[in-house]
């Protein structure tokens, strides 16, 4: 049996905001705006607060950066490096959403030992 351990690798995340009345019309604007992302990589936070999630990804000050960012939106949206192939994310600013811009990061993988 493979015995396997959490790395945090480094990546550049993007992080967009915007206000949703939930999670699923949230993604369903995703889905809309940019069809070739991948969305089991995508985090759509609507918490309040939001950086018990953010934390998974993002340092204290990268986070306070983030909210401040954010404003007074309900909705963030993080897109990680493997929803889409390529080097530009597919999903720009919308009627919806405003792009804070890339935040470097950690995204965490399992691999083995």
């Amino acid at each position: 049996m493979t015995a396997f351990v959490r790395r945090d690798l480094p990546a550049d995340i993007d992080v967009f905001a915007g206000d949703f009345a939930s999670q699923p019309l949230a993604f369903a604007h995703l889905l809309d705006a940019a069809p070739a992302l991948d969305l089991t990589h995508v985090e759509v936070i609507r918490e309040a607060p939001p950086d018990a999630r953010l934390g998974t990804y993002f340092d204290g000050a990268t986070i306070t950066a983030i909210r401040t960012g954010a404003g007074d939106r309900d909705t963030l949206i993080l897109v990680l490096p493997a929803a889409w192939e390529g080097r530009t994310c597919p999903l720009g600013p919308t009627s919806h959403l405003t792009a804070l811009g890339a935040f470097r990061g950690t995204v965490p993988r399992m691999v083995p030992t």
